[in-house]
């Protein structure tokens, strides 16, 4: 999605959608950073220690879909939202102003080169948030503290929404998240 640079300490979150980079930015380092920078990695923020968090692919599909529902203003099933999803013709970049071009920028794959995953010195999982989020803050230096979860959305997990052809479709656009982030296939 987007890099922005946190300062006090200087780190740098790549933010990929639905993985509590929210709670991370608005939450730990309040207004203490500067970007978006999108789909590319400044020169000068490459010494930083980078980092990001990824999330099971359906689960964080799901949670995309019940933000857009419950926070704005989407009116349609997840295989409608789907529909967008997979949608190659949507823009996803920073020229986004729709709804459908919002929807793909929060859904394009994580692995997808816009997310710039592949600069991440560590990679986080939101299964396992808080441990990892604890080792981030050690490694920056910055004070253990609760965090707010930000963003949060009511859904019931994947299961409770994909099946038949619409988990079918999901997975195989997905496909390489699911290769590359370990994450099992249904």
């Amino acid at each position: 999605m987007s890099n922005f640079l946190l300062r006090d300490p200087d780190c740098v979150l790549i933010h990929i959608p639905k993985t509590g980079g929210s709670s991370i930015r608005h939450g730990l380092w309040a207004s203490r950073y500067e970007g978006p920078v999108f789909g590319e990695m400044p020169d000068d923020w490459r010494g930083y220690f980078k980092f990001a968090f990824v999330r099971h692919p359906l689960d964080r599909l799901v949670s995309a879909w019940a933000d857009f529902s419950q926070m704005r203003n989407f009116r349609n099933s997840i295989d409608s939202f789907l529909d967008i999803v997979v949608d190659e013709t949507v823009i996803y970049d920073e020229r986004r102003k729709t709804l459908a071009e919002r929807i793909r920028h929060h859904t394009i794959a994580q692995t997808h080169p816009f997310n710039c995953l592949s600069h991440a010195d560590y990679v986080g999982r939101y299964e396992t948030y808080l441990d990892d989020l604890r080792m981030i803050l050690d490694r920056v230096g910055m004070p253990q503290v609760s965090v707010p979860h930000l963003r949060k959305t009511d859904h019931g997990g994947w299961k409770a929404h994909l099946n038949g052809k619409t988990l079918d479709r999901a997975v195989a656009y997905f496909d390489q998240d699911f290769e590359l982030l370990g994450y099992k296939r249904p």
